[in-house]
């Protein structure tokens, strides 16, 4: 199937993405079982909330998500299997609008409503280096109720072979809580539950484009790989202002994940994770999902301490 048959019932760009999506979501849901049934298991999953006094993290068993948390994504694996993000491999349901030279999708196993894909028509390798401008314009035109976020192929893509990036509702997404309007700073570090981050905030994006380029260089002269640094992304305009937070990382899965029972917590983080929703899969794992889990989970996969204050060192800035 081509771009143009996903694209077949997109009005066009005279009509804002924001109002495209609604409308969107609305066919899908009418048209598409997987994605209508997706949605409504939203509203019976379990949850539970771990709150401190600066900091919400909420715990979502989420069984729909297996295929996500389970997924392989070493180079010999996804060379295995075709790409789910090209048009010619999706379901015969699935239909999509355009952003620039990407393509907005419903996901069918959603974490928070109006959980979307926005995939690029290239088979391209999952990069963000050169693409933050788009990336930034799709959070403004997400404006004002949605967030964009940007997996590393590293640490937490499920197709690190295909550009992507996501969108979410922003308000069920904690991080978010964490800065207000009035108490930040056009660059500063910051660290919440062992996450050590580095947060951008302002009304130009092009200054902002530039500081996240300008990071993530700094952490690529941390990383001796010749891949791109290992890093989350959420961002969100809310009609004046972007905020912009960078999650350096250090794993793609923490220690849990690897254990065997009854010991095994399958977590897999990904940007919704370091955000503050946490997904786990099997009963039984969500049940021994406490604080210090959470504590440990985000110590072992974020940046270490000292490589962190090298990273922000360099980039001369300091904490809120």
């Amino acid at each position: 199937m081509p771009w143009r048959n996903i694209l077949e019932i997109d009005p066009g760009p005279t009509v804002p993405l924001r109002q495209r999506i609604d409308g969107l979501f609305a066919q899908q849901r009418a048209t598409w079982p997987a994605l209508r049934d997706g949605e409504a298991a939203l509203a019976h999953l379990q949850r539970k909330t771990l709150s401190t006094d600066i900091s919400t993290v909420i715990v979502q068993r989420n069984p729909a998500r297996r295929g996500s948390t389970l997924a392989k994504t070493d180079a010999k694996a996804v060379a295995a299997r075709a790409c789910f993000l090209c048009p010619d491999k999706m379901p015969a349901e699935e239909r999509g609008v355009a952003f620039e030279d990407f393509v907005v999708l419903p996901n069918p196993f959603p974490i928070l409503p109006l959980h979307a894909t926005i995939a690029s028509r290239d088979h391209q390798p999952q990069r963000i280096m050169g693409r933050v401008d788009a990336y930034l314009r799709l959070a403004r035109d997400l404006s004002p109720d949605l967030a964009a976020l940007y997996n590393g192929p590293r640490c937490g893509a499920s197709a690190p072979d295909h550009l992507h990036f996501q969108a979410a509702v922003a308000s069920e997404i904690p991080i978010l809580a964490q800065f207000p309007p009035k108490q930040r700073r056009p660059h500063f570090a910051h660290t919440s539950r062992s996450r050590r981050m580095v947060v951008f905030a302002g009304a130009d994006p092009a200054r902002i484009q530039r500081d996240v380029d300008v990071t993530i260089a700094a952490l690529a002269e941390l990383d001796p790989s010749d891949a791109e640094p290992m890093l989350n992304l959420i961002a969100r305009f809310d009609g004046r202002q972007y905020l912009v937070v960078l999650f350096p990382r250090a794993a793609h899965r923490p220690v849990c994940y690897f254990q065997p029972e009854p010991d095994q917590i399958l977590i897999s983080p990904a940007i919704l994770e370091m955000c503050g929703i946490v997904v786990a899969t099997e009963e039984a794992h969500y049940s021994r999902v406490d604080d210090r889990v959470v504590e440990e989970i985000y110590e072992e996969v974020s940046l270490a301490g000292p490589q962190f204050e090298r990273l922000i060192a360099a980039l001369s800035i300091g904490p809120r």
